[in-house]
Parts: structure tokens; sequence; C-alpha cells
């Protein structure tokens, strides 16, 4: 019975190990270029202060952390889709109908955030209202 233990125990503990992600701190050298174009466009006042590639076995992602308490991911293609700061977003981050939705519905508050999840975008306001859009731009509505 001890030796059925033992080798479940090792049996789970090698399956987790071949399934796990794989994180590995970039250098600056070694960001890629359409990243550190992105950045450096959006977000002209900060500096990159971690960079992370994360792979696993379906996908590869980056993870790059500014100054400026920003946080950016990016897709195996070095696309972003996902973008969370303590501050207001710039505008050139934020597709141009969903701006302009969140600015005439919500004109006291700002977006803090901005993801891709499926088929839709998310914005966060610093209101604490997460709004739902489509790929296009349309408002489909509040995020519970």
């Amino acid at each position: 019975m001890k030796n059925i233990i033992i080798m479940l125990t090792l049996m789970f503990s090698l399956t987790s190990l071949t399934s796990c992600e794989k994180e590995t701190i970039l250098a600056g050298q070694d960001i890629p270029t359409e990243i550190k174009s992105y950045a450096s466009t959006h977000f002209p006042d900060c500096s990159i202060s971690k960079a992370i590639r994360e792979n696993s076995e379906k996908d590869e992602m980056y993870e790059i952390s500014l100054s400026c308490n920003c946080k950016l991911e990016f897709n195996k293609q070095r696309n972003i889709i996902d973008i969370d700061c303590t501050s207001k977003l710039p505008d050139s981050v934020i597709p141009g109908t969903i701006l302009s939705y969140a600015n005439s519905n919500y004109p006291g508050n700002y977006i803090i955030g901005w993801e891709i999840q499926g088929s839709n975008q998310h914005v966060d306001l610093n209101n604490g209202v997460t709004l739902v859009f489509n790929m296009q731009g349309d408002f489909l509505h509040i995020s519970d």
C-alpha cells in the first residue's frame, strides 16, 4: 500500500512539472522590438521595469511592468491584449468608439484598464464599473 502511495505521488509530481508554465525574465535587449515600441509610444514617461515571457504548452505571453504602475500583456503575436494601470490610461491605447462611449456616458470617470477576453473587450473605469464591448467597439453591457 505504501508503494502505491509513493508511486501515485511521484506520478502526480512529474505530471505537475511537465504541465507548468515556464517564466523567463527578459533582459532589456531580449524584449521584442514591437513591445518596446508600443510601450515607448503610448507610455513615453514610463520605462520598462520588468519583462517576463511566459511559455505554456498552449501559448506564449509577455507580461511587462512599467515604472508608472502599469502592466501590459501581449500575446504570442506580440499584440496587446491587456492593460492595467493605477491611473488613467492614455487615450491612444483605447479604441475610439469605446473611448467616446466612456467619455459620453461616464464623464466624471476615466479608464484604468482594458482587456480582450474571448471575442469581447472589457474596460475598467476608476469607479469600479466594467463595461463590455464587442470587437467592433459596440457597447454590450455592464459586467457584474
